[in-house]
């Protein structure tokens, strides 16, 4: 199955994933909702304005969130790795914009580097990869398809291995609302906040070490969220976790 590019109501392209169905992006905007769901919330122009910024954007899907990013001013270096499981998007995405020469250099050499920015794209099972990846990040941007769909990619278990490279004032932030997601968050020892409505786009979740780095902080209900996605050797099918996670509730009911 192809797909065709899909104008958003913002007047920029998304695509759906040829095997899995889903939009990429909201038919609402495209480039609005990378902005919204992760550059605004995430406060990069001000961490740049700090120091140098290290992000690691997961789920690279047509690379709006990268390219969302580079557009930000600033002096300070910025560092972005970025990561797909599907070998296919870095072409993907160059074909639905061919004039853009970052999204050429990542599908043609993994990297692309102009003066204090730089990005690095990274192939493989975030899973596999989490002893490799840069510690100390300021930033994950964490947008993989929706929990239902690409659910080894909610668990607590991959959460707590995000909480370990996160810098002590950095903070991930997500698209998700869902209270799956943030038991598992809360299970990794993360913090959480909202993200603010930026209309049409409606808000989402941010995670953190330090609670004092929030500004809209999430209280947890007494009762919680319900049990998180587990995958404690981070090697289950998405279709295995949520089984395990359905068979707990229903324990939990008797």
């Amino acid at each position: 199955m192809t797909s065709d590019p899909i104008l958003t109501d913002d007047g920029s392209l998304t695509l759906r994933h040829p095997e899995l169905g889903e939009l990429y992006h909201a038919k609402e905007g495209a480039w609005s909702e990378a902005q919204a769901k992760f550059i605004l919330p995430g406060r990069l122009k001000q961490r740049l304005e700090l120091g140098p910024v290290r992000i690691l954007d997961i789920g690279f899907g047509l690379g709006l969130n990268v390219l969302c990013a580079l557009e930000v001013p600033g002096k300070s270096p910025l560092e972005i790795h970025t990561l797909d499981h599907d070998h296919k998007v870095w072409n993907r995405a160059s074909a639905l914009r061919p004039d853009n020469p970052v999204l050429t250099s990542l599908a043609q050499t993994g990297t692309w580097k102009e003066e204090a920015r730089s990005v690095t794209a990274l192939r493989g099972d975030l899973r596999n990869m989490l002893s490799d990846l840069p510690q100390g990040v300021d930033l994950i941007f964490h947008d993989p398809f929706r929990p239902l769909v690409n659910t080894e990619a909610w668990t607590e278990d991959l959460f707590a291995g995000l909480f370990r490279l996160l810098h002590p004032q950095g903070a991930l932030v997500t698209y998700s609302q869902s209270r799956v997601v943030r038991s598992g968050m809360v299970s990794a020892g993360f913090w959480l906040g909202e993200t603010p409505e930026q209309p049409p786009h409606r808000g989402g979740t941010m995670a953190v070490k330090q609670p004092d780095v929030l500004l809209h902080p999430i209280p947890t209900p007494e009762e919680g969220w319900g049990p998180p996605y587990r995958d404690p050797d981070l090697n289950r099918s998405a279709g295995e976790i949520r089984s395990i996670r359905e068979a707990e509730v229903r324990d939990a009911r008797r």
